[in-house]
């Protein structure tokens, strides 16, 4: 994006908006995966997916007019597509979008929801969130966009269990190290890793996480 754009999207605040140069910073690997596999395509479907008419400054357009587009679309979430229709609550959905490997209606999902919502737990006293899922199934795009979401690193499920015991028994160090690195507590982690579970492009699905059917 132009200097323009970029500064603008600094000004917005880390919570909201990241910017990273292309020559000049770090890029690390649960960085790129997510970039690579968003894209602007997916993304721009979530951000822009309700214009209603709105005309997107083009590269020509003045820097107020396009700090204003960039406001409306990431800060106040004007152009935000709207959520299909479902019974569901919301922190539900995403649960089963974590499991059913779905990155745009996870990404929806994310934008819409609450901090309350986005932290819900899966039912029946279980208390796994999103992120113990993500992290069971060694995905690293949906363990890093849950964590940039506020999903709490340090929540522990009904056994006492953090989402990095989950990734150090589905064997993915590349979850555990995000997970590491954004707090998340090691205590009750020394779970022997399972035979014969090595991820599949980090989207395996453990048994484990069938075991509530009114779920999943």
């Amino acid at each position: 994006m132009c200097i323009e754009c970029s500064g603008t999207h600094r000004h917005l605040g880390a919570h909201l908006s990241r910017v990273r140069s292309l020559d000049l910073d770090d890029w690390p690997p649960e960085l790129l995966a997510v970039m690579t596999a968003m894209g602007n395509a997916l993304a721009n479907s979530v951000w822009e997916g309700a214009l209603d008419g709105y005309a997107k400054p083009g590269p020509d357009a003045c820097r107020e007019e396009k700090e204003r587009w960039i406001r409306a679309k990431y800060e106040q979430k004007l152009f935000l597509a709207p959520l299909p229709s479902s019974d569901v609550p919301l922190g539900q959905q995403l649960l089963r979008a974590v499991v059913e490997d779905d990155l745009r209606l996870l990404v929806m999902l994310l934008a819409h929801g609450s901090k309350e919502e986005v932290n819900e737990t899966y039912g029946d006293g279980d208390g796994r969130t999103a992120l113990h899922l993500s992290s069971a199934m060694a995905n690293v795009v949906f363990t890093q966009l849950l964590i940039w979401y506020g999903v709490d690193v340090r929540s522990r499920d009904a056994r006492g269990l953090t989402p990095l015991a989950y990734a150090r028994r589905a064997g993915s160090q590349e979850c555990a190290d995000i997970l590491i690195q954004h707090g998340c507590p090691g205590e009750g982690c020394g779970l022997t890793p399972t035979p014969n579970r090595e991820p599949a492009n980090g989207t395996n699905t453990s048994a484990e996480l069938h075991r509530s059917p009114s779920l999943l």
